[in-house]
């Protein structure tokens, strides 16, 4: 599993570093190669992160091209009077 840090810095640094479990420096290729090979994928995340929440996007839609209608997603923040607009 690849650890993430995140960092907001200047325009021409990355917003992001990603780490392995190890704390081996890695990239965001790695974390599409790791994902792929999954089944079952878990975002830890502060919900008042848009970096956080930005990447999260960006992970799930390397993946959806991947994967297609195999995807499967869940999502604990949405309340079930939101799920027709979700679907």
């Amino acid at each position: 599993m690849l650890a993430f840090t995140f960092s907001v810095s200047a325009q021409d640094k990355p917003a992001y570093k990603v780490f392995t479990g190890t704390g081996k420096k890695s990239d965001y290729k790695d974390i599409i190669k790791d994902a792929g090979k999954a089944d079952v994928l878990f975002f830890g995340e502060l919900h008042d992160n848009p970096v956080a929440h930005w990447l999260e996007v960006e992970i799930t839609k390397d993946i959806h091209a991947d994967k297609g209608k195999d995807l499967i997603l869940a999502a604990e923040m949405f309340e079930t009077d939101n799920q027709l607009i979700i679907d």
